[in-house]
């Protein structure tokens, strides 16, 4: 597998701001497991930040495949659902690839997971590959120099 563009969750909420919260967008970004809840705490200061919203969290052990539905109900005061695939479940990812249009209607969804579950939800999904806006390398702010507030 190729390798991904680098980023921060400063500058992919930088983007998300730019494009705007009628543009629902779904990404999937490739962090180190060791690194994840410093870029889940990352993601969440930026949104909150730049967006002016909280985000809400979920993991994929959390999302009854059956039921997906129900975990990407629209969210006026949240519209960015961060889900974290914590371990491989291919039903789960079996049942995005097949309602991937629920969401792409859910508003802006992340999907961070490391680079082994990855690349296995890409080549075991190809429709929801095919409505990624991007598959991102994300590090921690701090990573890049910042300092973390």
């Amino acid at each position: 597998m190729s390798d991904f563009s680098p980023t921060t969750a400063f500058r992919l909420v930088r983007g998300l701001a730019a494009a705007g919260q009628d543009a629902p967008c779904l990404y999937l970004l490739i962090c180190e497991a060791g690194a994840m809840d410093a870029v889940r705490a990352d993601l969440t200061d930026e949104v909150q930040v730049q967006l002016g919203f909280d985000i809400r969290f979920l993991t994929a052990s959390e999302v009854n495949p059956e039921k997906l539905g129900d975990a990407f109900l629209e969210d006026a005061v949240r519209p960015v659902i961060l889900i974290t695939l914590d371990r491989w479940l291919p039903k789960l990812i079996d049942s995005l690839d097949c309602n991937v249009v629920v969401l792409t209607r859910a508003g802006t969804v992340l999907l961070l997971a490391d680079r082994q579950i990855a690349e296995r939800a890409l080549a075991a999904a190809p429709n929801l590959r095919s409505r990624l806006a991007d598959v991102l390398a994300i590090t921690p702010d701090e990573a890049f120099g910042g300092a973390r507030s």
